[in-house]
């Protein structure tokens, strides 16, 4: 009970970080909420493993700071947060986006470790540098090409698809979304299934830890950005959130549910972004 409500702390307050600003002032954005956040939780991590009666906490919240940190440099560096780097292509360009993937997968990989050697033993067993076996490998295949037939199946109207864009996008555009997209899929499987699942298998069960990890991941892609249709989109994410966890518990390593995510985001490239998207 005492680690559920840790839990319903740290969450708590970093939804009246993002909500109480609404009621004195008119964000523009979502850029200065996420900042905010990741301030949030820069500060209770530090809190957490500076009192020791309470660093059995600092994992979950090294772990939300290991999801807000590096996606709110990949906002900044598409340009969304004020003024980014001008070396890297035009604002919201094809080279832009790729590099920002590239950037959030690499800032992601430096925070992962930083929770590993940071929080307070026992450790999280993260299942990052984990090598799987063949049957994993297998099962991250036969899971992508089911993935590709179920998504295809499915009503257009459900997930917003119209067509097959990809065939009319030029080799640099596909090539540079193709980057965005994967890079992006395999920092966020660290993020959840690596980082926040092992953070919260510390304290509750698999099964809770499971569902818990899905729920955040589902309500993580929630961005006033999107401009999507939620009510339909986010359950399709927690449910990919559970599908994914449950691979990388079954198989002890993230690498499956990375294929199957970058599987399933090229496919969003290909089928689902014009429609889903307004683009």
């Amino acid at each position: 009970m005492r680690a559920w409500g840790g839990l319903v702390l740290i969450l708590g307050g970093a939804a009246a970080t993002m909500l109480l600003p609404r009621f004195f002032g008119d964000p523009q954005s979502v850029d200065p909420d996420v900042w905010r956040l990741t301030g949030y939780f820069a500060a209770i991590t530090a809190a957490l493993l500076l009192l020791r009666s309470l660093r059995g906490m600092a994992p979950l919240a090294f772990a939300l700071l290991t999801l807000a940190f590096p996606y709110s440099c990949w906002l900044w560096l598409l340009g969304y947060g004020g003024p980014a780097p001008s070396l890297i292509g035009e604002h919201y360009g094809l080279a832009r986006n790729a590099f920002a993937g590239i950037a959030w997968l690499v800032v992601t990989g430096i925070m992962a470790a930083a929770f590993h050697y940071l929080t307070p033993k026992p450790r999280p067993k993260l299942r990052i540098w984990v090598r799987p076996r063949r049957g994993a490998l297998l099962l991250a295949l036969s899971v992508s090409l089911l993935f590709l037939i179920v998504a295809f199946a499915l009503p257009a109207p459900l997930i917003g698809r119209e067509g097959v864009p990809l065939l009319s996008l030029g080799g640099s555009a596909a090539v540079a979304y193709g980057i965005a997209n994967a890079t992006s899929a395999i920092a966020q499987e660290i993020q959840f299934r690596g980082v926040l699942l092992a953070a919260l298998e510390r304290q509750h069960s698999p099964w809770a830890a499971l569902i818990t990890q899905a729920l955040i991941f589902g309500i993580a892609h929630i961005a006033t950005q999107y401009e999507g249709p939620a009510q339909s989109f986010i359950p399709i994410v927690i449910l990919l959130g559970l599908i994914w966890g449950w691979m990388t518990q079954r198989s002890h390593s993230v690498l499956p549910a990375a294929v199957v995510h970058v599987v399933a985001e090229l496919f969003l490239v290909a089928t689902i972004v014009s429609g889903l998207y307004g683009r």
